[in-house]
């Protein structure tokens, strides 16, 4: 008898905890005062802005500097009914860019319409913040009434900050024992061989974590299990996994599972509908070779960047010369910004979440901004296994471009495909930072800043030829331009490959400032010949291209006498397929087709 009765006191007890538990708030920011919200002062420096700078996802609030005040502001929630609690827990994604001075951010609550009491803050910054998970438990007098309310508060000069974003707001009466399956770090692509089954687990309970049983299972199969013990995990904190033993995975498209069955020795804890994850895992047939890919957010007006560009950017790319693909997004501040933003750059900044700069991107993550970290961050990436190829040979005609791509994949998924024209030196659009000649400019996106969406097969090739005019765009020599192909996997942002090509003429233009040429014969078994007559004498050479990009030939001919010239090539080394030869000739690039027959 008295055994049971304890049974049923534990069981009393634990229903007890898990009904104390109870989320209020599940808040992304899709408009901003949300639907029962209020704005007490400046309404107008706060708003949904579809952007990532927090670490969470599009959208997200944002207050934002101007216009400039000096007091107080608050965005406040409607009435929480908390009857019945007594501690809350509040988790958010946060950034503040810190521009200068003294001003307080944070979160306050309230009851009854009463004072505010704050609850978290961060009081007179000296740099900026983030982005950062910020996660407390508070218990005061404004929890357990009908009428709690809680506000994220600016209080100071909004001069003195650039802006503070938030995003995915989570508040919520914990449970006394709750442990929480927050991540599965595994990549969802990977190449074939052991594969660590990492990630991590958050204390979302009031109670220390003092032992966890975690484990993993591949495609529902065989169940491995690891006890983690002793810990000594607080309120808030997280714990890094790794679950033996490695996943031997070979080729193919897998589900797997991580969850916790013990927590302090408990089967199970108070709260089991966050104690399992599912991830899919793609593990390709093969791999390649990867071309890391640079991205700059920089602009002309900016102090900073020149200094940057000058003296260390610039060193960077000569000791490194075609290791790497490059874009630059000049942007459209500090003061009038440069001239040469786009739209499209604009959609760049926002999917990164970039608020100042310089700032460099390598494969889609921060880098870090100097000289060695830029060595070590191409070298990083360089020895990653890559699963795709890029292929592309630009070509112009007039201001009209033409883009062939061609993708071969070793795994089937849902990417990004981008495709950007750059010139590769611009001088036209100076600023204010002294700066005389900008390097590997963004001119124009292709279809546009969001990329095209490509469901990519493995094994079964993806084309696409994108064409534009690009008369109404900044370019200042169609002749200096180069395209930049690159795979980028949206959740992540890991860019997986890149491909450049300088862009060349296809056929003649203005015969009259060099001659006339043609290629004969075309298609061509053994030997074809190119025909010059040259108007003046010039400085001749020429190189041949597979449809990959790849040099097969190339040949200076030196300085050539006006008149008529016939310079030969030999293919019979050659495989069957299209070529192209592009030629130099004086200040003219000129390329020809040409087809082998073998």
């Amino acid at each position: 008898m008295k055994k049971s009765l304890l049974i049923l006191l534990v069981q009393l007890v634990s229903l007890i905890a898990i009904a104390q538990q109870a989320t209020y708030i599940t808040q992304t920011f899709s408009t901003v005062p949300p639907s029962g919200w209020t704005i007490d002062a400046h309404s107008s420096n706060w708003f949904s802005n579809p952007s990532v700078y927090a670490g969470g996802t599009s959208p997200e609030c944002f207050f934002y500097k101007t216009p400039n005040f000096i007091g107080d502001s608050r965005l406040i929630t409607s009435n929480l009914n908390t009857t019945g609690a007594t501690t809350l827990t509040v988790s958010f994604k946060h950034y503040l860019s810190h521009y200068s001075g003294a001003y307080t951010v944070g979160v306050a609550s309230r009851s009854n319409g009463g004072a505010w009491t704050t609850v978290w803050s961060i009081v007179n910054p000296t740099a900026s913040v983030g982005p950062a998970q910020e996660y407390f438990s508070f218990s005061n007098a404004d929890i357990g009434v009908a009428t709690t309310q809680l506000c994220f508060f600016f209080s100071g000069t909004s001069a003195n900050i650039d802006a503070w974003v938030i995003d995915d707001l989570t508040v919520f009466s914990p449970y006394t024992l709750d442990a929480k399956m927050k991540t599965i770090t595994v990549s969802p692509y990977l190449s074939q061989g052991n594969v660590n089954i990492t990630g991590t687990v958050i204390n979302y309970g009031t109670s220390n974590v003092t032992s966890l049983m975690l484990n993993y299972n591949i495609n529902s199969g065989t169940t491995n299990s690891i006890t983690i013990s002793p810990l000594n995990l607080a309120p808030g904190q997280s714990y890094n996994y790794t679950i033996p033993p490695v996943w031997a995975a070979t080729p193919g498209v897998y589900s797997v599972k991580a969850w916790i069955s013990e927590v302090n020795g408990a089967t199970p804890d108070n709260c089991q509908t966050n104690d399992t994850l599912t991830k899919t895992v793609t593990v390709a047939s093969q791999t390649t070779t990867r071309l890391p890919l640079f991205e700059e957010f920089t602009s002309s007006t900016c102090s900073p960047c020149a200094s940057f560009n000058a003296n260390t950017f610039s060193p960077f790319t000569s000791d490194y010369p075609d290791a790497f693909s490059l874009i630059k997004y000049q942007m459209n501040w500090p003061g009038a910004g440069d001239p040469y933003y786009t739209a499209e750059g604009g959609v760049r900044k926002t999917y990164y979440g970039v608020s100042g700069v310089p700032i460099m991107y390598v494969d889609g993550t921060a880098a870090t901004m100097t000289y060695g970290g830029m060595v070590s961050a191409l070298s990083s990436e360089a020895a990653k296994p890559t699963f795709f190829e890029i292929t592309t040979t630009p070509t112009y005609n007039g201001t009209t471009i033409t883009i062939p791509i061609t993708i071969d994949s070793y795994m089937s998924g849902s990417f990004k495909v981008y495709t950007v024209v750059v010139e590769k030196t611009t001088t036209g659009n100076g600023g204010t930072n002294g700066e005389t000649s900008w390097e590997h400019v963004m001119m124009k996106m292709y279809p546009n800043g969001n990329g095209q969406t490509v469901n990519i097969i493995a094994g079964t090739p993806y084309t696409h030829t994108y064409t534009g005019n690009l008369s109404t765009t900044h370019v200042e020599e169609m002749s200096d331009l180069q395209v930049v192909c690159f795979i980028q996997e949206s959740s992540t942002k890991e860019v997986f490959q890149s491909k450049f090509a300088d862009v060349v003429i296809l056929g003649v233009e203005e015969t009259d400032s060099f001659g006339t040429i043609s290629v004969y014969p075309n298609p061509v078994s053994d030997y074809s010949f190119i025909h010059l007559n040259l108007t003046n004498a010039e400085s001749v050479s020429y190189k041949v291209y597979n449809i990959l990009g790849d040099a097969v030939y190339s040949e200076d001919a030196g300085l050539l006498s006006d008149g008529k010239h016939s310079l030969g090539f030999n293919v019979k080394n050659l495989n069957s397929g299209m070529y192209f030869i592009s030629m130099q000739i004086g200040d003219n690039k000129i390329t020809r087709k040409i087809s082998v027959n073998r």
